[in-house]
């Protein structure tokens, strides 16, 4: 539980600090693959936690720090998620935003609109596609992850 309050509190000083390197893509300039790409595997992970399946996801290709996590940790953050937020339903996509100074390669930033059972203040599922459309992360908020530019 400790390891993940302070991997919290670090994604949370991270998103706080680099929100100025993210700048909004246009509807008109969204990577339809892309989008479809971070849909697929939100509603893939919420299929798994709701079916209580914490097998690795073929099909998806993640970076190496975020394929750890989502392998040793996909039991727990899926009944941590179900304890503290019921169902989370999946809804239409919000916005999405283009690192424009990662060091790592272009990064995008898909945000869709989310619905929980029992904490109406949780509004967004957000997913960080890299160029190459590697998954590099995923976030459940109540808030967009960066601010608009």
């Amino acid at each position: 539980m400790k390891k993940l309050l302070a991997l919290g509190f670090v994604l949370s000083f991270i998103l706080v600090f680099c929100q100025a390197d993210y700048k909004k893509i246009e509807t008109e300039k969204l990577d339809t693959k892309k989008v479809l790409l971070s849909r697929s595997f939100i509603q893939s992970y919420l299929e798994k936690c709701l079916n209580k399946d914490y097998s690795a996801s073929p099909g998806f290709k993640f970076s190496g720090e975020f394929e750890k996590f989502f392998n040793n940790k996909l039991r727990e953050v899926c009944e941590s998620n179900r304890q503290n937020y019921g169902n989370i339903t999946l809804e239409n996509l919000n916005s999405a935003y283009r690192n424009k100074t990662s060091i790592f390669g272009k990064q995008e930033l898909y945000i869709f609109d989310a619905k929980t059972e029992k904490d109406n203040s949780i509004r967004y599922l957000s997913v960080w596609i890299s160029a190459d459309d590697t998954i590099d992360g995923m976030v459940i908020t109540g808030y967009k992850p960066f601010k608009k530019r």
